[in-house]
């Protein structure tokens, strides 16, 4: 009887280390969630453009100052490129990279309100670069272009899933209009950017359309 009663009280010791050791190990996951949770944070601050993105109308910027959270404002830049400000008003952006607005906003902060501002100027909303890609494409239509790089015209094709067989991939038409409204077009032998290392690709350009005909056959 006492062996059992030993053995009893063995099995339910055994049993509160394993139940102890159990919440312990759900609690280290949970500090991976809070840490997984500042990953994503991070990762989505990652995602911001660097100092060298060049603002234009509507991206949406946070504008905040180190100390002053009454100043901090999170704003659309407006079709004539500026941005309203708390205390210095409309100040022109578009055209800046991120980090000349930075300093032209600390600058006016300085000049008259603050002494020695810590501003930051974060870009949270980029305005939509497009190109359209039309034609013998499995998915044809818009195709977004990354706010911090180029894209390549490899890439766009890639994105709509490729050129369908009846496609001819030797005679893709770029059509492109410039600053001033005028439009060229330029034809491309896709398949020789695929299969000559000399051949360079081509850099797409925000509003690009291009036309991926039919083989003639």
């Amino acid at each position: 009887m006492k062996l059992l009663l030993c053995l009893l009280t063995s099995l339910i010791t055994l049993l509160v280390s394993v139940s102890a050791q159990d919440e312990g190990g759900s609690s280290a996951p949970s500090g991976g969630n809070g840490n997984g949770s500042a990953t994503s944070s991070g990762g989505g601050v990652a995602m911001i453009v660097g100092e060298n993105y060049v603002l234009k109308p509507s991206d949406v910027i946070n504008v905040e100052v180190y100390q002053e959270s009454d100043l901090e404002k999170t704003v659309r830049v407006e079709g004539d490129g500026s941005v309203a400000l708390a205390l210095i008003g409309k100040v022109k952006v578009a055209g800046m990279t991120v980090a000349e607005a930075q300093a032209l906003v600390t600058d006016l902060y300085n000049r008259d309100f603050l002494v020695d501002p810590q501003v930051s100027v974060i870009v949270v909303t980029f305005s939509a670069k497009v190109i359209r890609i039309l034609g013998s494409v499995n998915r044809p239509g818009v195709v977004e272009i990354p706010p911090d790089r180029d894209m390549t015209l490899t890439e766009a094709i890639a994105a709509v899933n490729g050129i369908t067989r009846l496609g001819n991939p030797k005679s893709v038409i770029i059509k492109r209009v410039d600053e001033s409204g005028r439009a060229r077009q330029m034809e491309v032998n896709f398949s020789r950017i695929l299969t000559d290392p000399n051949v360079k690709d081509i850099t797409l350009q925000e509003g690009d359309t291009i036309w991926v005909p039919e083989r003639i056959i």
